[in-house]
């Protein structure tokens, strides 16, 4: 009988692509070099002319399986913009004691001087490592004697055993890519679910497999005829699944207004680890379902968070004679983000448990939000905690169920048949909103029974309001004032820079937007943060209207004016993503000196999109000596799509041009 002690070694031959890799290191073409303008873009600053990677699973007698992943990267600079890209990140991750390992890091110069190709190899003080966040360091890289027209090469391995970090790789760059190919071997034993995203074409995708042998070895026990263990081998042949991706001629990916996140939209490919199953063992799931992260993540916070901890007291000394549970839910809210200061940190579970956070006065924002959680339940109010996942990091795949898409954890309170969202690492945002970055998709709301997709929408709609009332003197000098209201998102940006930079700097940033001298200012509701905050300022504007002969021009928008149109591309390829809904109202009225006559005014005009999607409204009434002047400017939905782009720039187009219009005045 056989005892299965397993020793995987790996002995047979290694089979390779039919395909040659390429690139070779070193081996720079003389046309690349002699390169001055990429011929498929000639605005480029420079370019990629070919990024090569290869990652695979190979088994080492020592340590057993590894992952390791080898790349090649060739930059050519067209241009001094273009010397940005001679500095590069590299990221490793870690976790604990354990990182991922780089070696064979190649870092080289290419210059054309007298015809022939020199080089100038980077040395050790041009690499240095620092902290990027709690799981990533990053080797930052520079080469040296780069020029116009210089090609920089750099080629690295990494290796660890993380399997669930299998190497993404992105086909595009922030400048255009002239062959970008990725390959990868991953044994039958290792299961990688693959998402692509972007809109490049991907030219050539196959897939291979070839046998890889094992030697498979175990002990056999000892019997009445042998005092010695012996040991038995087998061969094993497993099949090796490969993998290769090529875009050619990719051009360079460029943001676009109102694009939270680019990581969502940059052409790239995705692995995640589904499951692992070794010989003679069984299945290791790791993707598993939404209910089965749901549970993982309950399990690991509730015992600190709602059950083991000494909070009842202070919520106590908190609530006391408090008795209506919104009113207790807002005190403790107010007390979590007005005492404990968020380090910047995001992060969806803690490091430290309620009362040390409490101790220590800051936290990251899993810390923060989830002790605000700890003194909800001992309050006695359903709380659940919610993951997301931030704007900037991405939005979610819901058909994809993966932990790793969620950076961030907020609270959600019920309380009678109301629900509040909280996030209390912004100290100037009232109860029941979370901050902007926050709204992304739909929230992971996690109970003890499971979990449910929930709407991030916010509580209230962003509006800012400017009432102008302005009489001018007969050197046309306007004289009035100006109220300004803002709500939503705009009345916390408001608050905190009047609050975090004082009033003087918040009034000189409007007066320098408006080209106003402020005489006297006042502000309501600056700590009412479930208000609207309200602005009311006395002021003067010279040099606002244009004279030609008996004729006088002036713009009837002293603030607040759609100067361009946001989107000037005639195409998009990514949606367009507000984040919310919002309006901007302008209201002003004009009192015209005695001796001048209205001889020209902008047309009344109303602006639609489809459905109601948004809508923009001008007007104007006169009296003989008096212009009113209303805009209205209404965003009903936060995301547009491709197909609604062409309509949506269409739309601030017109808006753009209906504020530009002047109000024509002559001499009696």
């Amino acid at each position: 009988m056989k005892t299965n002690i397993l020793l995987l070694l790996l002995t047979s031959c290694i089979f390779s692509y039919a395909q040659k890799a390429p690139i070779k290191f070193g081996d720079i073409p003389m046309e690349d070099m002699k390169m001055k303008i990429y011929p498929l873009d000639s605005s480029a600053e420079a370019v990629v002319l070919v990024d090569y990677g290869q990652s695979g699973i190979d088994f080492n007698q020592t340590t057993g399986f590894n992952l390791s992943f080898e790349r090649i990267r060739r930059v050519k600079i067209i241009n001094k913009e273009g010397l940005r890209l001679a500095n590069y990140s590299i990221p490793l991750y870690h976790d604990s004691d354990q990182e991922e390992k780089i070696s064979n890091l190649k870092v080289v110069t290419y210059n054309l001087e007298n015809g022939k190709i020199s080089e100038t190899k980077a040395t050790s003080e041009s690499f240095f490592k620092e902290k990027y966040d709690a799981n990533f360091n990053v080797i930052k890289v520079a080469w040296t004697n780069v020029k116009e027209g210089s090609v920089l090469e750099l080629s690295y391995k990494i290796s660890a055993n993380f399997f669930f970090n299998f190497q993404d790789w992105e086909f595009q760059s922030t400048v255009p890519t002239r062959w970008s190919e990725y390959r990868a071997n991953i044994p039958q034993y290792f299961k990688y679910e693959k998402f692509m995203q972007g809109y490049i074409p991907i030219e050539t995708e196959e897939t291979t497999s070839a046998p890889r042998s094992i030697a498979l070895s175990s002990i056999r026990s000892r019997t009445s005829r042998s005092i010695y263990n012996a040991l038995d081998q087998e061969n094993v042949v497993y099949q090796e699944n490969r993998f290769r991706w090529v875009a050619k001629n990719v051009p360079s990916f460029r943001a676009e207004p109102h694009m939270p996140s680019e990581r969502d939209y940059i052409s790239k490919i995705n692995f995640e680890l589904s499951w692992i199953k070794f010989p003679n063992s069984d299945i290791v799931s790791y993707m598993g379902s939404w209910q089965d992260i749901a549970k993982s993540y309950w399990d690991r916070i509730a015992n600190d968070v709602f059950v083991v901890n000494n909070l009842r007291g202070k919520v106590e000394e908190l609530t006391s004679g408090i008795t209506n549970q919104e009113h207790q839910a807002i005190r403790l809210y107010d007390y979590v983000k007005t005492n404990i200061i968020w380090t910047g940190s995001e992060r969806r579970y803690p490091e430290n448990d309620p009362e040390k956070t409490i101790q220590e006065k800051k936290g990251s924002s899993a810390e923060i939000n989830l002790l605000l959680a700890s003194l909800l339940e001992k309050a006695g109010i359903q709380v659940y905690p919610v993951l997301l996942s931030t704007r900037d990091h991405g939005f979610v795949r819901e058909s994809n169920p993966l932990s790793t898409q969620f950076n961030y954890v907020v609270c959600e309170v019920k309380i009678g048949e109301k629900m509040f969202l909280l996030d209390a690492t912004d100290k100037y945002l009232p109860f029941g909103t979370l901050p902007e970055k926050c709204l992304n998709g739909r929230g992971f709301r996690v109970n003890r029974e499971g979990f449910q997709w929930i709407e991030l929408a916010p509580l209230l709609k962003t509006r800012t309001v400017f009432n102008a009332d302005l009489i001018a003197t007969t050197e046309w000098v306007f004289d009035g004032s100006i109220k300004i209201e803002r709500a939503g998102y705009n009345s916390t940006a408001a608050r905190k820079e009047y609050l975090g930079k004082g009033e003087k700097e918040y009034i000189k940033r409007i007066a320098n937007s408006s080209f106003c001298t402020f005489s006297k200012s006042d502000f309501q509701n600056v700590n009412e943060l479930d208000q609207s905050f309200k602005e009311i300022h006395n002021i003067k504007i010279s040099e606002h209207v244009t004279e030609g002969g008996q004729t006088i021009y002036f713009d009837p928008f002293i603030i607040g004016q759609k100067i361009e149109n946001p989107f000037k591309a005639e195409t998009r390829n990514y949606p367009v993503d507000f984040g919310h809904s919002f309006d901007y109202v302008y209201i002003a009225k004009f009192t015209i000196p005695e001796g001048y006559f209205i001889d020209e005014l902008p047309k009344s005009k109303i602006i639609n999109l489809p459905e109601k999607a948004s809508k923009y409204i001008f007007s104007v009434s006169q009296t003989p000596n008096t212009i009113s002047i209303t805009s209205s400017l209404s965003i009903n939905k936060s995301i547009f799509t491709q197909e609604e782009y062409p309509n949506l720039r269409e739309f601030f187009s017109q808006v753009v041009a209906k504020q530009a219009e002047q109000i024509v005045l002559k001499k009696k």
